[in-house]
């Protein structure tokens, strides 16, 4: 019994043990389980999928926004491809609830800031590879993806207020959502309490005295209603979910303040005899007064309106001032002027005000004007003209102070102070600067550049108002010369289809007049308006083929002996000058001429520089960024370019022309060279190792110049006039003529002097056949090749054959030439050295000497020896070097002896012939050589 005792004892503790250990091993479970069921239930929020598709689209709209106050147009074109895919994915929500306005805002915007952007060229250049690439490609999508929003665009901007920056939620939408929320919440923990009971439930059946219901519910109540101690350390120690940040721990520290809105106040009722006459005005609404012109009562005068002149004057320039708002001023006070008839003159003066107020606009003056400003300017321009040209007696006075004007008593001469040749170039420079800053390939450079016909109209009345009141010499000079500067770069097509065009009479009327001006009568501003009228000429008459006068005019006028001295803009128009000369001389076949007036452009490699068409990508390391800055202050407008391309390729093909028969006549002299430029392009086509078919300009010209090495004129002519760009080239079928004339000649002259050498006697009908020539024209060129001294040969009337004479050099003969000529100049450098008493020593004081080959020069026993100031001795010195310098003249003069005996063998050798021999045995010759006793004689240097 005591044993059975014993065992149930055991049982019961054993039992009891387990029942004591049950809920410590179960507890930790079910109390880690409800703190991570409550911090999901605290974070989890349900959102209708409009709310999640416009929270997607707003973050777009915010990253946009951000990129663009940056400028990083990488993260903008980002932000915008995120935009569009939201857009894409919102289509259902869109189309129950419509376009957001912040959407057309965002899209309306970027394509704002795009063309802006776009159309600064300054910052375009500064953008880095990845943005720029990024831009053109966000203004193409921009542009196509905005079609489908036309609409909403042109509203937006009508009524910009209307539409948010943001899209802007509902707070019913999120009442109801989170009232949802915690609906769910709820029922996602009753089903999660209701599982857990079931699970002790399955654990009890299966045996085992866990804890019963009423203790698991009060445990889980014991939990729920835990204290704010109790989270922050929670019972079983800490766990993952204590650390983890909240989100909505931020909520709970700073809690939301509403905004209170602010309170309307009711406008009180004026009911006592004192507040009659007064008007009542809310706190929140700002009542915005426009100050008067003039005070009220005021009476307005000729004075009063002088000062208020003077007062809007004294404005221009000031930092801060709303320019627009002064040129609206000017022109209201115009308006008041001609309300109470204050006289021509007065208004005439706002009118002058109102264009110096229009140039101020811009606060910058390498900046140009905004297009509407500019039409606003001719607008004004046109309205004062328009009031001088109907009343003579008004007139302008450069220089006249303020108190000497006379706008009202009109027994004296009416006169204002000013002048309108001054507004006429500010236009003018205006109108440069604008088409300067325009893209040249677009519609809006087309619409400015039919500006030009107006300003050339006012030009043209403005220089009828000068006469008629009889200018000054300088003033007349510097309006005709504005009207030659837009006539001297168009071309006359009139004329050149054989019409009377009488661009040719209206430029020499013009330059002929500021020819004529006498030296008194001018300023010293005279000397440059004279030399740009000339060189304005000078184009002109090279722009339409008239080469003998353009030609004659640049020589007798000496211009490049001081051009410079001049300013930079007049360099720019000689630079394009000499330019069209060259060309004018191309086109007229003076290839000579041509290559001369063009190698100083072309072989500096800075044409774009030069001629002030662009900044070369190549040199953007030698200059900073203010230089860059002002030389595209210099640029002049695209319609007045030249082609540079075309320039370059006229260059090259007059270089080929000529330096292809000097490589044949000079084989062996390498250093002789006509263009270096040609001979680049040559040394650049020989390290390709791929040959093909020519596609480029350089390459066409390179197979042209090979072919005519080879005297191949068919291909050479085939290959170098099958280039497009030929048919820029005005008059381009007599261009091409000439080119072709051209080639045939240059392929003889090459083929003469590469195989005269392998021929006798050659008949002028085998080379008429050859390259194409009459008779006449072979004759001719050989005449003159022989005339020159180029060719060794004559004519033999009676077989009319070619005779040719072998006087020209083997190459051994050219090469020992060559050795000659350079031991005679190191020679020559020795005995400077050695009368300068320079030293040549090695390590220690030792003098060092130089050796020479025993019969160096085919004569003499034994070395040669130079010695040195230092241990030098008679014999081997001085003598020795004088003996060697001798012989080398010796060896010099029997070269030209030996060139006169090859003379006069082609002239017909006989024994009294310059060279013969005498009896005895020595060469007779006036230059020197060895005479009847084999004494040597030498000239003395």
């Amino acid at each position: 019994s005591t044993q059975s005792t014993g065992g149930d004892s055991s049982d019961e503790s054993s039992s009891s043990e387990s029942e004591a250990e049950m809920p410590v091993a179960r507890a930790p479970v079910r109390q880690y389980a409800s703190i991570l069921e409550e911090s999901d239930d605290e974070k989890r929020v349900v959102r209708s999928s409009k709310d999640k598709r416009f929270s997607e689209i707003n973050e777009a709209i915010k990253a946009i926004r951000n990129a663009k106050k940056i400028k990083d147009i990488s993260k903008v074109f980002e932000g915008f491809n995120s935009l569009c895919s939201t857009y894409t994915k919102s289509q259902n929500v869109i189309a129950k609830n419509g376009t957001p306005k912040a959407f057309i805002r965002c899209v309306a915007d970027l394509e704002t800031f795009v063309l802006a952007v776009w159309e600064d060229k300054e910052q375009r250049s500064k953008l880095n590879k990845i943005n720029s690439k990024a831009l053109g490609a966000l203004k193409q999508n921009v542009r196509k993806f905005n079609k489908a929003f036309e609409t909403d665009i042109e509203e937006y901007r009508k009524n910009p207020d209307n539409y948010e920056e943001v899209i802007e939620e509902d707070e019913s939408d999120n009442d109801d959502d989170l009232e949802t929320a915690k609906d769910s919440a709820k029922q996602a923990k009753k089903s999660r309490t209701s599982s857990s009971r079931a699970f002790d439930e399955d654990d009890d059946e299966a045996g085992g005295d866990g804890m019963s219901d009423d203790d698991s519910d009060d445990m889980w109540n014991e939990s729920d209603d835990s204290s704010s101690s109790d989270d922050e350390m929670p019972a079983i120690g800490y766990t993952a979910a204590y650390f983890l940040k909240k989100k909505d721990d931020d909520k709970k520290e700073r809690p939301e303040r509403k905004k209170k809105a602010p309170k309307q106040q009711q406008p009180r009722t004026s009911t006592s005899k004192e507040d009659e006459g007064w008007t009542t005005v809310s706190g929140v609404e700002k009542v915005a007064k426009e100050k008067p012109l003039f005070e009220e009562g005021t009476e307005i005068t000729v004075d009063v309106v002088n000062q208020k002149i003077a007062e809007l004057s004294s404005i221009r320039g000031r930092r801060g001032a709303n320019r627009k708002k002064n040129i609206e001023t000017f022109e209201l006070l115009t308006e008041t002027c001609y309300k109470e008839n204050l006289g021509i003159p007065v208004v005439a003066k706002c009118l002058y005000y109102t264009c110096l107020a229009i140039f101020d606009y811009n606060p910058s003056m390498s900046a140009c004007m905004v297009v509407d400003i500019w039409v606003q300017l001719l607008v004004t321009l046109d309205k004062l003209l328009t009031l001088l040209e109907g009343h003579r007696e008004v007139h302008f006075v450069e220089g006249l102070p303020d108190e000497e004007e006379n706008l009202e008593n009109p027994e004296k001469p009416l006169t204002v102070a000013g002048s309108i040749l001054v507004i006429m170039e500010r236009a003018d420079d205006e109108f440069t600067k604008l088409l300067r800053n325009l893209d040249p390939h677009g519609t809006e450079y087309v619409q400015r550049l039919s500006d030009e016909a107006k300003l050339c109209v006012v030009i043209l009345r403005i220089k009828a108002e000068l006469a008629t009141r009889k200018a000054s010499n300088n003033e007349m000079c510097r309006i005709y010369l504005r009207e030659i500067e837009h006539l001297y770069y168009k071309v006359d097509y009139s004329a050149e289809k054989g019409g009377t065009g009488n661009s040719k009479a209206k430029m020499d009327e013009l330059c002929k007049f500021i020819y004529r001006i006498e030296s008194s009568d001018h300023s010293g501003d005279l000397d440059r308006i004279r030399t740009r009228a000339m060189l304005c000429h000078i184009y002109h008459h090279a722009l339409h083929n008239r080469w003998s006068e353009a030609r004659d005019l640049m020589l007798m006028s000496h211009l490049q002996h001081g051009i410079s001295h001049a300013d930079i803009p007049t360099k720019i128009l000689h630079n394009r000058t000499m330019v069209q000369l060259g060309l004018c001389a191309f086109r007229n076949g003076y290839i000579q001429h041509a290559h001369t007036t063009l190698n100083e452009i072309q072989s500096s490699q800075k044409s774009k520089e030069l001629l002030a068409q662009g900044l070369s990508t190549q040199r953007m390391s030698e200059r900073n960024l203010e230089q860059e800055k002002i030389e595209k202050q210099r640029q002049i407008p695209f319609h007045m370019h030249i082609n540079l391309e075309l320039l370059e390729y006229s260059y090259l093909t007059c270089a080929m022309l000529l330096e292809v028969p000097h490589m044949a006549a000079h084989q062996f002299e390498q250093r002789r060279k006509l263009s270096r430029t040609f001979h680049q392009q040559l040394r650049n086509a020989e390290k390709n190792p791929l040959i093909g078919p020519p596609d480029s300009m350089r390459e066409h010209l390179v197979a042209s110049a090979k072919a005519m090495m080879k005297a191949d004129w068919k291909t050479c002519a085939d290959t170098l006039l099958a280039h497009k760009i030929w048919n820029l080239m005005p008059n381009a079928e007599d261009v091409k003529a000439m080119l072709k004339q051209k080639i045939k000649e240059e392929s003889l002259r090459t083929y003469m002097f590469t195989y005269s050498a392998c021929y006798d006697s050659i008949s002028p009908m085998v080379l008429s056949r050859m390259f194409d020539l009459s008779n006449k024209q072979i004759h001719a060129l050989i005449s003159k090749m022989i005339l020159n001294d180029e060719l060794k040969a004559s004519w033999d009337k009676p077989t009319d054959l070619l005779i040719l004479h072998r006087a020209e050099s083997s190459k051994l003969q050219s090469l020992a030439k060559q050795t000659a000529d350079k031991l005679t100049h190191v020679m020559d450098n020795t005995e400077k050295m050695l009368g300068q008493g320079t030293t040549f020593t090695s390590r220690g004081n030792a003098a060092a000497s130089l050796t020479w080959p025993n019969n160096i020069f085919g004569a003499g026993n034994g070395s040669l020896q130079m010695g040195f100031p230092i241990g030098m001795s008679g014999d081997s010195s001085r003598g020795g070097h004088r003996n060697y310098q001798d012989r080398s003249r010796n060896y010099q003069d029997r070269n030209r002896n030996y060139q006169d005996r090859s003379n006069a063998g082609n002239a017909g050798y006989n024994g009294r012939s310059r060279g013969g021999y005498n009896n005895a045995g020595g060469y007779n010759n006036n230059s020197g050589g060895y005479n009847n006793n084999t004494q040597y004689t030498s000239r003395v240097y």
